[in-house]
Order: structure tokens, then C-alpha cells, then sequence
């Protein structure tokens, strides 16, 4: 298929045509006659257009979001990790108790609120995993979607003091993404239907290709919920620059400024920063605006989409390529890199196809006829072999079960050397197949190859090679009709979802909340307010953060040190020469949340338990803490063209006691 810009409208014209054309072959004209026949001709052809730019995707851009998300999934619980019993135990910093009577938001769901200790946690943490795993893998996908979604909805729901606007693009993704079906292609649920549907006996039945996949599952996949991603990528960017309206953006200063913001710049940035010239600040800023405003327009074009959605996706891949590896703002970056992988188109693929393809890869599998395990071993090549460079003869006798023969030559290999020929024949292959002609690790899969040889796997795993293979097995009527009632449901679903994010958007958006007094429609408001899908685009806007500050303890313990209690560490209030304070975004925003005087005092008193429980995590009696203080420090960062931090600050918060400690200190030298 080309991939010249235009051809998914050629292709629909073409399509309107055809049901035109049949529509009037009855009366042997060329086309409709009449107002209406011809308006409803016209219509047609201008839904398929409507319908193969907005509303369709591959399912291959399906699968391979699949895996991105599940790698994102379980990246993201890793990156959680460190701090899980921190966050989510009932001795965190935020009790599960406490949100009984100190309610951080109306209406918040979390199911981790129903896990409170660190058993019951890291119980919960293994069941994540294995969720987040399926999802990766494609295994029970659709149940794995629904699952991983709560776990996370849950997640960034238990403790909103660290909130940020990545959370809210996490879980639009994984609420949108619920809809489509990604363990279609390259999931093991989409290989052991392929190996269920079709039963091979012989070389021949192998070498036929027919019935691997469900006719179906190689067309696109239609839905509202693909139109409704696009327009959830193009509101985040446009508003996000349309908000972009201070002065640091227009004279293009605005990167110079968060690079200096040392609670979410990663060391490297730091290092670097001083050393980045002007021009190139200059340019990055006006890079970011001009991405921003570019990529709505891409995703709106009905012309040349498979081009504009390139540019769409790569634009998105630089910037948050660079946002991800610059600060530390959680799922944010990464969620929109996921979210443009599902930009691929139909002609991506096919292009992808043709690029990988080698056709002198193309090996020839012989296997022992009498062999269930051979047999079973090349039906499931069979389906990785998307490229069909695999051709398959069986032979009586052959005691090793599989070798490869080459087609110019006929050299036959044998155990890894098959291995590798195998492997670099398959999608992404060559990519592993080298290390397996490696001394060491080509001895190691020689010595395993003989050993099951020897052992007869068939018989151990009851594996038997049938006589003849069995009929393809077709999708029942009934099967079909059930599918397209859920589909009708789904499409219902998405389109109560998008009604409640984009009245959710009205309300929270500075561009829209004050053009009208939107209604808050109570079910509408229940959806978005449990699962967190505010829509307020206004990242760094109207201006960037042009100050930098943290929250630094100094508390004294029983044996008259001064330690910071979440650091371990003595105080370190020398803000002015940081080279990034190496935060994560998790302790990043809730210092930040915590510092607030409008809506998080309330937290401070679990705050200062939390602090006095030092040495239960530390193991250490003389980390006991006697009193503290608590202080936010601040500086100004550097103007344009400087590198030194300015302004320092100082700000007591608030101070806390432990009188228990404070009388055992007391009573310590008298008692001595």
C-alpha cells in the first residue's frame, strides 16, 4: 500500500463509489438520480472519509500501544516503589483513617484505601505486577485493561497531595484505552486464539496461511473512542499553549527558567545548564510553543493524514522525550508518548513491512513428522512469522525434531545455529538472533536442544501429532450478533465519558470557565471527580515557575544531633547552590502541596507523626526526635543570561514536640 499523503481519502472516495454504484446498478445508470438518492450518495462517501480520518485505527497501533502501556505500567509502579508504605501504610504520611474525617476532595474513589498495613500493601503491589504484566503481554487483556485502570484510578487517588497533571493524562489513558480492543494482535490472547481456530497436522496445512487470523481482526477497528483520543490529545496541547501567555514565553526565555528549578530538574540538567547557550534557550522555547500549537492541527487535518499524524507523533516523542529526561514529573511525559503510538497508521505498518522484510532471511523448517512437539513448535512460528519467510517440509526419523535448511545451497543447521536462522526470519528478530551464534550461548542451547531430544518432550507434555488437522474454526452467528451489541454498549460508554470530560474541561479550563456558568451535571461530576479526570491544561502557564524552593526540617534527636527526617541526613538549607535536589515527584509535590496554607494545613499533624516514626523505619534508638521545625526555603532563579540563584529565603511553617522523648532526654542524665 502507498503511504503518499491522501490515501485513506482515495480510498474512502473509492469505497462511497462502490456502494454508489451498486445502489444504481438496478437501473443501469452511472450513479443516483433524484435530490435525495444523490444526497444520501454524497453523505456516504463523506462519512467514509469522516470515518477512516477520525474513527478508525489499525490494530496493529492497537497491540503495539498495548505493550508500550504495559511497560508504562509497570515502570510507573516501580517508580512508586521506594515510597509505597510512605504514601499508602497507616504509617505514611497520610493514614488511610485520616480521610474518614479529613476528606481530601469530594466524591474521591480509591480502592487502595481498603490496604493499610505493609503486609496488606505489598500483597496488593504483587497483584498490580502481575495485572500490569498481562497487559504487557496481552494475556486476559480486556480484563487486565479494566483492572490495571482501577488499580491506578486508585493509586493516584489515595493521596492527592502529590497529584500533578501527569496523573490526570495517566488515567485518561487508561480510561480511553479501555474501549479499544489492544490484545487484538500481538498478545498471547490473539495467538492462542490463532492456535485454537486452526489445528495444522501436516507441512501443508502449515504452509497455508489462510485462517491465521479472523478476517475481522485484519481490518481497522472503528469507534468513537479513537475519535475521542484524538480530541483529548489536541485539547491537552492547545490549551496548554493558548495558556502559555507570559512574558518569559513571548521574549522566549521561558526554558532558561525551569531549568533552574533545581526540586524537579534531574542532576544531568543540572550539570549541564550553565553551559547551554542563549540561542539554543531561544530556540527550545519557541520549539515547545510551536510543537504545541502544531500538533492540534495535525490531528484535525483531514489532508495528508498519514503524514500529518507522523509529524503529530514525533513531535510529541521530542517533546516529552525531553520534558521525561529533564525533570521528574511522573507518568506526564510518558503517558503522551504512549498516547502517540496510537497515531500509527495502516501505511506506517506497511512501510515497516516492507523495511524489515529480507527475503534472503527466508529459511526452509524441517521437522519430524511424527513429532507432537515439533509440530506444535512450528504452528506457533507459523503465527509469529508475520513476514512468511518460514516455509515448513516434514520428514520421518529426524531425531533432533527441527532443523532449518537454507533455500540457496541446502545447507541444513542444526540445534542453535536453527536457532538463530529461525529467530532472524521472524519480526524484530535479528535484533536477538545474534547472540544465540555466540561461543557459550550457542553451547548452552546445543547441550539443552540434545538433552530434550533425548527426552522425548512429546511424550512428557503429551503432545501427539494428528492424523489430519481440523477445519477452520468460523465465528458463530450468534457469536457475531453478541459482538455487535457490545460494541453499541461500548460506544454508548464512550460517548458518556467524553460528555463528562469535555463538561469537565468547561469548568476547569482559564480560557473557557468564565465565558459562561457551565452546569456541573451531577453524574458527569461523579465520573470525573472519582477517577481524577480534570482537564485544566496550564502546564508552566502563563508563565514557568521562575522561583525554586523546598521543604527542609531541622529536627533534634535524643542525642542532641540535628537530622532532616526525610532525608536521614543533616539539614541542608544551601538552596542557592544546589545542582538539583535530586527529589522525586513525589516527595517534589508534596512538599509543594504541603507548604500551602489554603487546604493542607489540615495534613501537618499526620505530617509530624509521620516524622516522629523515624526510628522505626531507620532501626535506630538515638534517631528518636526531641522538637523540630519545619521550613520552606525559596530562591529567585537567575535571569536570562545569568547562572546564580538569588534571593534566599526562610519560611517557619510550623514547629512540632514529642513530649514523651523530650522527658526521656530530660530524665536521662539524672538517671545516670
Amino acid at each position: 500500500m502507498s503511504a503518499a499523503a491522501g490515501d485513506e481519502q482515495e480510498r474512502a472516495v473509492e469505497s462511497a463509489e462502490e456502494s454508489g454504484s451498486a445502489a444504481a446498478a438496478d437501473d443501469g445508470n452511472a450513479g443516483p438520480v433524484g435530490f435525495f438518492p444523490s444526497l444520501i450518495y454524497h453523505l456516504q462517501g463523506f462519512w467514509l472519509i469522516i470515518r477512516d480520518v477520525y474513527f478508525s485505527v489499525d490494530r496493529r497501533t492497537l497491540g503495539f500501544s498495548r505493550i508500550l502501556l504495559g511497560f508504562l505500567l509497570v515502570t510507573d509502579l516501580f517508580r512508586r516503589t521506594p515510597d509505597w508504605l510512605a504514601m499508602f501504610s497507616d504509617k505514611g504520611v497520610l493514614p488511610n483513617h485520616v480521610q474518614l474525617w479529613r476528606h481530601q476532595g469530594w466524591g474521591i474513589f480509591s480502592i487502595v484505601n481498603a490496604f493499610s498495613t505493609a503486609p496488606e500493601l505489598w500483597a496488593l503491589w504483587f497483584v498490580m505486577l502481575c495485572s500490569f504484566l498481562c497487559v504487557l503481554v496481552g494475556y486476559k487483556t480486556r480484563i487486565a485493561q479494566i483492572v490495571s485502570a482501577v488499580f491506578v484510578w486508585g493509586l493516584n487517588g489515595r493521596v492527592i497531595l502529590i497529584e500533578n497533571g501527569g496523573y490526570v493524562v495517566y488515567s485518561l489513558l487508561l480510561m480511553w484505552t479501555c474501549f479499544l480492543p489492544l490484545g487484538d494482535r500481538f498478545s498471547i490472547d490473539g495467538l492462542l486464539a490463532s492456535m485454537r481456530r486452526r489445528k495444522e497436522a501436516n507441512a501443508d496445512e502449515l504452509n497455508d496461511r489462510t485462517g491465521v487470523i479472523e478476517p475481522h481482526l485484519e481490518k481497522p477497528h472503528v469507534s468513537l473512542a479513537m475519535a475521542a483520543i484524538l480530541l483529548q490529545i489536541s485539547a491537552i496541547y492547545y490549551f496548554n499553549v493558548i495558556h502559555k501567555t507570559g512574558g518569559a514565553w513571548k521574549n522566549g526565555t521561558a526554558v532558561h527558567y525551569v531549568l533552574y528549578v533545581d526540586r524537579m530538574v534531574t542532576p544531568i540538567v543540572a550539570l549541564v545548564r550553565d553551559f547551554v547557550p542563549p540561542i539554543l534557550i531561544l530556540v527550545a522555547t519557541k520549539f515547545v510553543l510551536a510543537s504545541e500549537a502544531a500538533i492540534p492541527i495535525c490531528l484535525a487535518s483531514p489532508l495528508g493524514r498519514t503524514w500529518a499524524r507522523r509529524i503529530a507523533a514525533t513531535l510529541m516523542c521530542i517533546l516529552h522525550i525531553g520534558f521525561g529526561t529533564t525533570f521528574v514529573l511522573g507518568p506526564f511525559a510518558w503517558s503522551l508518548c504512549v498516547f502517540s503510538t496510537l497515531l500509527f497508521t495502516t501505511d506506517d505498518w506497511n512501510l515497516a513491512v516492507r523495511t524489515m522484510r529480507r527475503t534472503h532471511r527466508a529459511r526452509v523448517v524441517v521437522f519430524n513428522e511424527s513429532s507432537g512437539a515439533a509440530l506444535w513448535v512450528c504452528r506457533l512460528l507459523k503465527r509469529l512469522d508475520r513476514y512468511e519467510l518460514l516455509t515448513y517440509r516434514a520428514e520421518a526419523g529426524l531425531d533432533e525434531g527441527i532443523v532449518v535448511e537454507r533455500p540457496t545451497g541446502g545447507r541444513v543447521l542444526h540445534h542453535s545455529a536453527a536457532l538463530a536462522d529461525i529467530l532472524a526470519a521472524l519480526p524484530l528478530g535479528p535484533a536477538i538472533a545474534w547472540k544465540y551464534r555466540l561461543p557459550g550461548i550457542s553451547h548452552l542451547v546445543d547441550a539443552v536442544w540434545k538433552a530434550l531430544a533425548r527426552r522425548q518432550v512429546s511424550r512428557a507434555f503429551g503432545l501427539r501429532a494428528p492424523k489430519a488437522g481440523s477445519p477452520i474454526d468460523e465465528v458463530s452467528p450468534i457469536r457475531n450478533k453478541g459482538r455487535r451489541f457490545l460494541a453499541g454498549v461500548r460506544e454508548l460508554l464512550v460517548a458518556t465519558m467524553l460528555a463528562a470530560v469535555i463538561n469537565q474541561a468547561l469548568l476547569d479550563l482559564w480560557s473557557t470557565k468564565n465565558l459562561y456558568k457551565w452546569p456541573h451535571l451531577e453524574p458527569f461530576r461523579t465520573i470525573t471527580l472519582k477517577f481524577r479526570f480534570s482537564q485544566g491544561w496550564y502546564m508552566f502557564s502563563p508563565n514557568p515557575v521562575m522561583d525554586d524552593g523546598t521543604l527542609v526540617v531541622e529536627a533534634k534527636t535524643i542525642d542532641g544531633r540535628l537530622i532532616d527526617p526525610f532525608t536521614g541526613k543533616p539539614p541542608n538549607f544551601d538552596l542557592l547552590n544546589a545542582k538539583s535536589l535530586r527529589l522525586s515527584q513525589i516527595w517534589c509535590d508534596y512538599f509543594n502541596r504541603i507548604r500551602e496554607t489554603t487546604n493542607h494545613t489540615q495534613y501537618r499533624e499526620v505530617m509530624k507523626d509521620y516524622m516522629l516514626r523515624l526510628p522505626e523505619r531507620t532501626g535506630r534508638a538515638e534517631d528518636v526526635i526531641v522538637s523540630g521545625d519545619v521550613y520552606w526555603i525559596r530562591d529567585v532563579n537567575p535571569p536570562f543570561g545569568k547562572t546564580q540563584s538569588y534571593k534566599f529565603e526562610k519560611q517557619k511553617l510550623f514547629s512540632f514536640d514529642n513530649p514523651a522523648a523530650r522527658l526521656r532526654a530530660t530524665a536521662a542524665p539524672s538517671g545516670g
